[in-house]
């Protein structure tokens, strides 16, 4: 099958987002099982909106990246992608994918009887993660629009039952729907079992941008000093550099500078290595969806902590495989943190647990329901 998959930002490192993981993952996934693919993008980082790669056409992996000009205008995370129906028009795909609801969704699904394809949705649940005002203020109107757009669009993907039930609610009935685990870790992580010495005590990674809750955790570590003597923290992570600053200050107002280091991008290769040197993996996110370094976590042995919101619940078993607390509350955290740190034969129970529990989320099996999706949508419309 001929696909192509769009979303808005560049899909392979440095740009590290969970849609972009997600979509380099499914695409690779799709080329070994012989399918034709192509995603179109702009050479834009998520995190820090600026450009990460020329524009133009590369091959990676087998997958074939069209690397297209952004609009100027941008609504949050939501922009225009400049020259797409031409494009799409030149790789006459069987079938597109569509990320995110963002406006080439919209288009996509505009364009659909006059190019003639089928189209799949696969929205990440916009209405959590809303980081700016004006995402919050066009939201109203943008599900109006994915309202009167939906007779055109084949099948949604939903990665959780809390969008499913969102997208029932607010969208489309349910005989479109289908429920879909993303994100996912590969069948080889299970087997990662690199040993590793100097254990640190707590890791964040991920983007460091305020919705993630880094504040928290740094405020959490100024309460936990005093009893865990000599603790070592690291935070990874692409950052916004403003935030990244107040971050820097507060370590500094906290006398932690001798407790917690910094480290800027992370390579794929040694993501893992570094995920697995921590005793425990901190996640104090306020808002949320389906963080895939949970998963990965998990998968790697190492308990996680972190916070109730979005999906994080069915991601995480609560008292199983992690903890899970309230977010923006530095002393609940400061207490679990404690607990996993000194408790080894809990930390040990979490682990085997962990392991077991994550097998449900492999890329392979996902990306199996997926092809069924998407013979869904040639045989529903034919």
């Amino acid at each position: 099958m001929r696909i192509a998959i769009v979303c808005s930002y560049y899909p392979w490192p440095p740009s590290v987002g969970g849609v972009e993981t997600i979509v380099r993952n499914v695409s690779m996934q799709l080329v070994k099982r012989g399918h034709e693919v192509y995603v179109v993008t702009t050479p834009f980082d998520v995190t820090t909106m600026k450009q990460v790669s020329e524009y133009g056409i590369e091959e990676k992996n087998g997958v074939i990246v069209y690397k297209l000009r952004p609009g100027k205008l941008k609504i949050g995370y939501a922009r225009f992608i400049k020259n797409l129906k031409e494009v799409i028009e030149k790789i006459k795909p069987e079938l597109v994918h569509a990320h995110n609801l963002h406006p080439h969704l919209l288009q996509l699904a505009l364009w659909k009887e006059e190019i003639g394809y089928k189209l799949v949705a696969e929205l990440h649940h916009p209405a959590i993660e809303l980081d700016f005002f004006v995402q919050r203020l066009a939201m109203p109107f943008a599900i109006l629009a994915l309202k009167l757009a939906s007779k055109n669009i084949d099948a949604f993907i939903a990665h959780t039952k809390l969008e499913k039930e969102w997208l029932e609610t607010k969208v489309i009935c349910n005989k479109k729907i289908f429920l879909i685990n993303f994100p996912t870790i590969s069948q080889e992580l299970l087997n990662y079992n690199i040993q590793v010495e100097n254990l640190g005590d707590v890791l964040y990674l991920g983007r460091i941008v305020y919705r993630k809750g880094i504040h928290i955790l740094v405020k959490a570590l100024s309460i936990v000093k005093p009893y865990l003597e000599g603790f070592k923290a690291t935070i990874a992570g692409p950052a916004d550099q403003q935030y990244l600053k107040y971050l820097m200050e507060l370590v500094e107002k906290f006398n932690l500078k001798d407790n917690v280091s910094f480290i800027n991008f992370v390579k794929e290769e040694e993501k893992y290595k570094l995920i697995r040197s921590h005793k425990i993996f901190v996640l104090p996110s306020l808002k949320e969806y389906t963080p895939c370094v949970l998963l990965e976590a998990q998968a790697l042995g190492v308990p996680v902590l972190t916070t109730k919101v979005g999906a994080i619940p069915e991601m995480v078993l609560d008292g199983e495989t992690g903890l899970l607390i309230k977010p923006g509350d530095p002393y609940e955290l400061a207490k679990s943190i404690t607990m996993l740190i000194e408790n080894e034969d809990l930390r040990r129970s979490f682990s085997t647990k962990a392991r077991e529990w994550v097998k449900k989320f492999t890329l392979e099996s996902s990306v199996t329901k997926l092809e069924e999706v998407y013979e869904y949508a040639f045989r529903e419309s034919s």
